[in-house]
This record gives C-alpha cells, structure tokens and sequence, in this order.
C-alpha cells in the first residue's frame, strides 16, 4: 500500500488547473512571459496534484493540514511540568506564531506502573494545544517501553519490534495511545517513530532475515549459487559480525544483508503505520530521517517514502550537514540535506516533505562540537526550508530537558519559558508567512539538472572503503557535485537509481553521476538510453567499474565504452594525500587514480601535464556525454577550487539561464530558492556571505515586492524578463514576491 497524497482534490484540481492555464495564456499574450515559464510552473503543480491513493477522510486532514505553512517546535514533556507551566508555555508559543507542537509521547510517561495507564499530564498539552490554535504531532514511541521491562537501558533506545513479544507489548502501547488522542481537536498528525532506524542481530531478526532471502531467491538452492557458506534452509541462515568486518568479506551475503536493513526497517514502519490507521484512519502519518541517502545500516529515503504521508528530517548544525563543518559552511550544507529529501519527496509517488527537527539552541556537551545558533541562521534555515518546499518547521526543541542527556541545552527558550534573543527572529518569520498565505501554495521551480544518488555505489564503498577508512566516498563526491551547481545558482534535483532504471528523467536536461563506481547492467543500459534520447551526462572516476553485486568489469567505463567514446584497462592509484593537479593553475583536480585513457571516438577536451587524456566529450544517439578519468566532485568537495567548479558545472550552465527565477548578480554565499505559485514568482534568498547587492531576474512582465517590508522594487526589463536589483545586508534573507 502506498500513501500518496493529493494537496488538492482532483475536481478542485480540474477547476483550478483551466483558471490557472486561462490566466496564464492571457499572460503569455499580453505580458510576453516565455512559454518555459509556463512549463516550469505546470510541472511543479503537477508534482503535488496527482489522484490519492488514501482514504478520503486522512486526504481531507493532509489537504487541510498542508493548506499553510507551519512554525513549530518540540515540547518535551519534563516530568516536573505542571497543568500552569504547561498553559504559559503554550500561551508563549501562540504569541510568537508557532500553530504547530510536536511531542514524545514516551511510554514510560504513561505506564510507570505495570497495567496503570495515566495520560494526565499529557491531557494538559493537548487541551493547551486546541485552547491556543496548535496542532499536535504526536510521536509515537512503540520500540521504547517502559523501564519496568526491563528491555533497554534508558528511553530513546530502539527494542527490536521483530520479537513478537516486543511487537505484541508495542501494539497495546498504540491502541493506548491513538485511541486516547484520535478524536481530540489538537491532533495533526501520527509520526510512527522518531528518526527510524533498526539493526538488529537477534533470532527473530535472522528468521525474517531468512523470509527476505526467500522471497528475493525462491529456493536454497538458489541462494546458494550467490553465498560462500551453503545454507540448509532460509529459517537456519544467521549472520555474525565477522561475515561483516573480515577483510576477506562474502560479497553477496554482505549486500543482501545491507539491502535487507533497509527494507526490515519499512516493513516494522509498515507495521506501525497499519496498527495506527487501523484506529485512526483520519490522521496522516509522518517520520523524520536522519540519513536521506542511506547508510547501508537500515536507511534510505527514496524507499522508505512509501510508508509515511509526510516526509521529515532531521537538521542539527552541531552533528553536522552532512559532516563536520566550520559555521562558515552551515547555509550550503544544510541546503544539501534539504534538497535530498525534498528531491525524494517529489518523486513518485510524491509526498509533502516538513523539517521534523531543527537545532534552535546552543550545544555545550552533546553535539559533535559546541554550537551556538543564532537569530540569522534560524531565520535563514527556515526561509532556505519553505523555498525547498517544506511545509512545516519544528524546532528542538522548545525548552530544555530540565534533567540527564541533553539536559539544559537545545532550547529555543530557557525552562521557565523566558525567551531567548533567538524568538524574536522565529516570531518574525512566523508574521510574514502570515500576511503571505499564498506562499503555502507555490511549489519549488522545476530543476533542469539532476544528481544521481547511486545507492548501489553508496553500499558497495561502504563494503571497500573499510580497510582505508575510505567508506563516505561515494556521498562526498555527491556533495561536491552538488556544491559546485549551488555556488553557480543552477538548480539541481537528486534522482535514485530506480528513477534512472524506470526512465523517469526525460524532464532533467543534465545528469551528472559523480564517483558511481558501482552501477547494474540496467543502470548501465539506462545511462545509455537517457543520452541516446537527447540528454547530457556527465560522469567522473570509475563509473560502473563494478555491478551492484561488486562483480568487475574489465575495462573502465563499465559497459560504456560506446556512450563515452573512451576506455582503459587499467588503474593507477594516487594517494589520497597526494592530489595532482592538470592545468598550470595548480588546481589539484586529480584525486585517487590516474587511468590510460584510450580515445575510443571521443574528442579530448582537457589533457594531463604528460599529455594524456584528463576530460573527454563524445556525441551518442541524441545527446552527448561528459567524462573525467579522476575523482573530480571528490576534489571539489575537499578543496573547493574554482578551476574544479568550472570543469563540473559545464554542461549545465546554460540551464541556469531557462529557469523562471535567476540569481544574476550575486556571491556563492547567496542561496536562492525560486518557486512558482498560481499568483506568480517568488524568490527566496539568503545571504551567508557580506552584505552585497544581488539581482534577480523574474521571467515574464512583473511588479516585484519585498514580501518583508511591504515596498514595491524597482523593475526593470531585460530580454523578456523582470529584474530587480537589491541591498542584501548580511546574515539576512529576503522574500521576493513577482506578480
């Protein structure tokens, strides 16, 4: 069962879409806005106007729940709350326009005593909640039970819901729960776990391990063609921490493994979500993620999307977006993960996507290094979340936990509910979403260029990478892929292997897939036809060196020696410490290995100091295809040289200048965020770099206002389009607003 939600119903959609394209013709007759503009904004609708495949009465609640954009933050419940602090804090959040409070309800809480239920304290918030205008999104802690079980060491920990008894105990805990809540004005929405995760080595685990290898293999004597050790039956099959960590390592008993985390994670999902709905059939359900692109432990966004009605995420600066980083670099790394999920969230079928979590105070102890949020970052995440497409922001948290881990930390206000100089910003982000309710209703504008995330890749270096500490690969050339596009202000979207599989990427006029080293022979025969049909790839390193099954191919590129007129028959490590560099200009582009490139038709586009081919272009069928022999995106991700950036933003830089809002005139510290409504363009921008004067281009006849203040820009007109020139003081973001 998939849980596909419409924002709009299908006749409202049929009424809204001929208005809409009615409006526009006239527009493109009068007003000379260019017919992509019209494309754009029809693709973008479309992403979240597709017939529902869920009940009508939770189609109704998602509609209306998606119909604005929310504030929000975590209430945790300290155990010295009373029926008064509750009250003034709900008071407080109301003041300072959150409408939307999510909560743990922790099992622990409400059983302390075995067989004694008491929701008392948690009656408090929700009566507080409808008494102030707030929905509740309630998270549902089934894997973590009471204390008096003897199961886990403390809350937060995850008991493994494959034991049926833990299964058993969690069903009582739901039926507990959403039946005390189902019916209460407050509730929004069910989130089945907080940031799911599941890895698990019990008995239990390997008998539905055993299942899964049934189902992909049929019979044991199939699977024992694939794995080193034969296997008697699928119920006696079990695997230790040696099969995993050895050096010499049984390669498909290793992926099956892997690939059966991440699915024994959506099935307990699965479960949850069917024991919720099975008492509350009204409310949508929710999860946050904290690993968008897997972590070959139990995660992948792209395929748990089919469980929840809403998308989340996880974002805390101090545990890193994606990975360490000094404060400098927080605005481009946090869009990175922002993007990721809301790529995911688009495809089909599509989903709404919220930041579940967002760090809204300081870290002293528990983060990976000590942070301190300020005013300007909360502002300039939230604004950098709603031009992503996120409907919803929740901070954590709202006060501290007054006790243990985390204990006095986080907090967006102190205990007591004094605010913090951090509030303020929130509340003003809050005020101008209110007097803007039609921003709720655009949607990001279609990108032109897409990213492949390669999950085949990603498990297959996590495998090979072990020896070296060389695991995170893989995601680190995805990232300077993607961070080579957002300083050049070209949008890019994130596509998965089955997206490239099932042929679904005829509207990205780029791809680009960084360091896939492992690729199947679909993904292989997929990259052939999407440049055959008339797209543009691009490609670095290995790719396809070896088969998702980590099965070598002789020759590099895998299978591709026709779609990029090159190949080579051997590899010539390079340190990793010891980067190289092609060009006079010291760019220490060359990163991990050099090949022997030989020209199989391709025309060389960049050669080494020794003369060899670096970078290659070649024509296939329609299209044409880009290759550099080394681990280019890697090298831009560690050293950030522009020499780099202009090698991989190539072929997709004249699609910067086909999407409807542009950033012309700015410094890559600017983030743009364009979007596309049924009243017009918007633009969302903001400034981690210098204070700087920044254009932006509008397609089509304008009259632009700053959204913030209420004043009406000076435009003028260029080729067709709006542009609008500005002061961006820095630390700031604007919302620009094109009607």
């Amino acid at each position: 069962m998939n849980c596909r939600m419409e924002f709009i119903e299908s006749t409202k959609f049929s009424r809204v879409a001929r208005t809409y394209v009615k409006a526009l013709s006239s527009c493109v007759l009068h007003c000379g806005i260019a017919i992509f503009a019209l494309i754009s904004i029809g693709t973008a609708l479309a992403h979240t106007q597709q017939p529902s495949a869920t009940g009508s009465d939770r189609q109704a609640a998602l509609a209306e729940l998606t119909a604005q954009l929310h504030v929000g933050t975590e209430f945790f419940l300290n155990r010295t709350e009373t029926k008064e602090s509750i009250e003034k804090h709900f008071r407080i959040m109301h003041d300072h326009g959150l409408n939307l409070v999510r909560i743990f309800v922790i099992w622990d809480d409400i059983e302390r005593t075995p067989g004694i239920w008491n929701f008392e304290q948690y009656d408090w918030i929700y009566d507080s909640a409808a008494k102030n205008d707030i929905k509740i999104a309630t998270t549902l802690c089934s894997e973590d039970p009471p204390g008096w079980k003897k199961r886990t060491p403390f809350y937060h920990h995850y008991t493994n819901l494959d034991i049926p008894q833990n299964q058993a105990d969690a069903a009582v805990y739901l039926e507990k729960v959403v039946n005390r809540y189902k019916n209460h004005p407050a509730q929004g929405v069910w989130l089945l776990m907080n940031e799911p995760q599941k890895y698990d080595t019990d008995p239990a685990t390997m008998r539905a391990f055993g299942y899964w290898l049934k189902k992909k293999y049929g019979s044991i004597g199939e699977l024992n063609k694939h794995w080193f050790q034969p296997q008697s039956a699928f119920a006696n099959v079990t695997i230790t921490p040696q099969q995993l960590s050895d050096y010499w390592t049984d390669p498909q008993a290793y992926i099956d493994w892997m690939e059966f985390n991440v699915d024994n994670l959506i099935h307990v999902l699965t479960w949850i979500r069917g024991k919720v709905l099975s008492i509350d059939p009204h409310h949508p359900t929710h999860f946050n993620v904290t690993q968008p692109v897997g972590d070959a432990n139990g995660q992948d966004v792209w395929k748990e999307k089919q469980v929840p009605d809403i998308l989340g995420v996880t974002m805390h600066a101090a545990w890193g977006f994606p990975f360490d980083t000094p404060e400098s670099d927080f605005g481009e790394r946090y869009a990175y993960r922002l993007d990721l999920i809301a790529s995911a969230s688009r495809s089909e079928p599509t989903n709404p996507f919220w930041v579940t979590e967002l760090q809204s105070g300081p870290t002293l102890y528990t983060g990976h290094f000590s942070f301190t949020t300020t005013p300007q970052d909360l502002s300039r995440w939230m604004w950098d979340s709603y031009g992503a497409g996120s409907n919803a922001v929740i901070f954590w948290l709202w006060h501290p936990r007054n006790t243990g881990t985390e204990g006095g930390e986080w907090g967006l206000v102190s205990a007591d509910g004094t605010p913090s100089v951090r509030l303020p910003a929130v509340k003003a982000v809050a005020d101008v979403l209110r007097h803007n309710p039609s921003l709720a209703q655009a949607r990001a504008q279609s990108a032109r260029v897409a990213i492949l995330y390669n999950r085949e890749a990603n498990v297959v270096n996590y495998m090979d990478g072990r020896k070296q500490d060389r695991q995170t690969e893989v995601q680190e050339s995805m990232f300077g892929c993607y961070l080579a596009l957002l300083r050049a202000h070209i949008p890019a979207e994130f596509v998965d292997v089955d997206q490239l599989i099932s042929g679904d990427l005829s509207k990205y006029l780029v791809l680009y897939a960084p360091d896939s080293y492992a690729l199947d022979d679909r993904g292989v025969a997929a990259l052939k036809n999407y440049v055959n049909q008339g797209g543009t790839l691009w490609a670095d390193g290995l790719t396809a060196w070896k088969t998702e099954t980590t099965q070598v191919r002789p020759t590099v590129p895998g299978g591709l020696t026709d779609l990029f007129g090159v190949e080579a028959t051997d590899i010539y490590p390079v340190q990793a410490s010891m980067p190289y560099s092609v060009t006079a200009q010291n760019e220490l582009g060359g990163e991990l290995w050099k090949l022997p490139l030989q020209l199989r038709g391709a025309e060389v586009t960049l050669r080494d100091n020794d003369g060899n081919p670096f970078a290659v272009k070649h024509h296939f069928g329609k299209g044409e295809a880009y290759y550099f022999e080394s681990a280019v995106t890697l090298a831009y991700a560690r050293r950030n040289n522009p020499v780099v950036q202009q090698w991989i933003i190539g072929p997709a830089s004249e699609q910067r200048d086909k999407t409807p809002v542009q950033l012309i005139a700015g410094t890559e510290k600017v983030i743009l965020r364009g979007m596309v409504g049924l009243q017009g363009l918007t633009a969302i921008l903001s400034n981690w770099g210098e204070t700087q004067n920044v254009t932006v281009s509008f397609a089509g006849f304008h009259t632009v206002t700053n959204a913030m203040t209420g004043d009406n820009l000076q435009v003028s007109m260029d080729h067709g389009s709006s542009t609008v020139t500005l002061q961006l003081e820095a630390g700031s973001s604007v919302l620009l607003q094109a009607k």
